[in-house]
This record gives structure tokens, C-alpha cells and sequence, in this order.
């Protein structure tokens, strides 16, 4: 059985950032009506709970923070 630990100060400071930037693109994507940042939002907010690397954190993160203004240039 594995035990349980507290994760880094690194790692706790992506799931704030990650949860803070995911709010605000899930506000803005809803009172703008815009599908890209609302799906951006939710997924920003979810993912944490889903991946364990810190550098999987950060890439994922970094994805998702771009993506709904790279497809606004499609």
C-alpha cells in the first residue's frame, strides 16, 4: 500500500494556477458565448485531478491556455 504524501510547493502552486486561469476562461467563455474558452475553463480546472508529473502539469497547461486562441485563428 502506498502511503500518502503532501505534494511540492511547485505543484501546489500549478493546481492554483491552473484552477485560478480555468475560472476565469470558464466566466469569460460563458458571458461571451464562446464554446472554445468555456471547454478550456472546464478542462483547466479538471485535469489536475488526472495527471500526476509536474511536467505534464505544465505542458497540459499550457495547452489548454492557448488552445482556444489558436482555434479562433482557424
Amino acid at each position: 500500500m502506498r502511503e500518502w504524501s503532501m505534494p511540492s510547493g511547485l505543484t501546489l502552486m500549478v493546481y492554483i494556477l491552473t484552477g485560478v486561469g480555468g475560472m476565469a476562461y470558464f466566466v469569460y467563455g460563458k458571458k461571451q458565448q464562446n464554446i472554445a474558452f468555456l471547454v478550456a475553463g472546464v478542462c483547466l480546472c479538471v485535469y489536475p485531478y488526472m495527471v500526476s508529473s509536474i511536467v505534464a502539469l505544465i505542458l497540459v497547461g499550457a495547452v489548454l491556455l492557448a488552445a482556444p486562441f489558436l482555434l479562433s485563428r482557424l
